[in-house]
């Protein structure tokens, strides 16, 4: 990786790190290139099976993007850059693995963003969100706009658009945004043991898990319902389930292989 995004692997767990922290962890155009070059790697490497991203320090998961560089932009060099950042978050969202936002402090404007492309949201107790982009006359554009209407439905999600108000953690709890809220000096704690529990399921499993979810929510019904059929008969020609099965009957843990 470059001098902006740090990538560590512990065990079966990727940690990426947004290392800006003289800039609140703002994501500029380098920030953004290197944190696609992280998670190509979360996705091409098998022995990695969840991620989990933060923000280096307390102060901030990552404040947004960086304003300074988008004063130069002009319509057409803001409408590329759009494109660039909601391809990259398409490709995080789909990745097919777990990925753990911890939100240790604010994450605002392209920075929700991404918490947003993560599959969990974990918070700390003094963490904020927000989409303050309208009081600066603009509105989200690396996809904010469609997943938070998504994640807590339209009505929800235009009074956090339409104010630009920083919400606490424990109004992002009650939305549904945050999937829990722990005290701070236990975020990184709390998602590592989340996320090695993720990394000992059957990383097949929750690839068509999360498949089937991210597909079934833009589909009717019944093309949901068949996605689930699909993919639940596709994991019983697998090693995994057969192993898993095995291990609850013998008692002991399982080993899955992904495959």
């Amino acid at each position: 990786m470059g001098s902006l995004i740090r990538l560590d692997i512990e065990q079966n767990v990727a940690h990426v790190t947004i290392d800006r922290p003289e800039a609140m962890n703002s994501l500029n155009e380098s920030a953004l290139g290197e944190l696609d070059e992280a998670f190509y790697s979360v996705a091409t490497n098998e022995g990695i099976r969840v991620a989990v991203v933060s923000g280096a320090g307390q102060r901030a998961f990552s404040a947004g993007a960086d304003l300074k560089e988008l004063e130069s932009k002009s319509s057409s060099g803001m409408l590329n850059l759009s494109e660039q950042a909601q391809a990259l978050f398409q490709r995080i969202e789909g990745i097919g693995k777990p990925v753990i936002a911890a939100v240790n402090g604010l994450a605002l404007g392209a920075g929700f963003e991404l918490c947003l492309a993560s599959t969990l949201r974990i918070m700390s107790d003094s963490a904020r969100i927000g989409f303050p982009e309208i009081t600066l006359g603009a509105i989200p554009g690396y996809g904010g706009t469609q997943r938070l209407t998504r994640l807590i439905g339209q009505g929800a999600a235009l009074e956090v658009l339409l104010t630009g108000e920083l919400i606490p953690a424990s109004r992002a709890f009650e939305l549904g945004i945050a999937n829990r809220i722990v005290p701070q000096d236990e975020l990184l704690s709390v998602v590592n043991t989340l996320a090695q529990r993720l990394a000992g399921f059957s990383p097949l499993a929750m690839k068509v898990l999360l498949q089937v979810v991210y597909l079934g929510k833009e589909s009717p019904l019944q093309t949901g319902f068949a996605l689930e059929r699909m993919g639940i008969a596709a994991l019983f020609a697998s090693d995994d389930l057969r192993e898993g099965i095995a291990a609850f009957r013998e008692k002991r843990v399982p080993i899955f292989r992904g495959c």
